[in-house]
């Protein structure tokens, strides 16, 4: 009886475990490739010619990727 009570247990643990590790690795996938450009791209893009403007339409385009198939 005790032995089927604490195997509930870590059965409902495990579930609850694996649950929470496939949400995490969900909103992981969601934000690849969204992060803003790093103050050396920056730097670049404006050596390149481009004025803040750009770089904040730049950053723009970049939040709203779908990298949905």
């Amino acid at each position: 009886m005790i032995s089927s009570l604490l195997g509930a247990i870590v059965m409902s643990a495990a579930t609850v475990s694996m649950l929470v590790a496939i949400k995490i690795t969900n909103e992981s996938l969601n934000k690849v490739g969204r992060h803003p450009l790093t103050i050396e791209e920056r730097e670049n893009l404006i050596n390149a010619g481009f004025n803040t403007l750009q770089i904040d339409l730049i950053n723009q385009e970049i939040e709203m990727l779908n990298f949905d198939n």
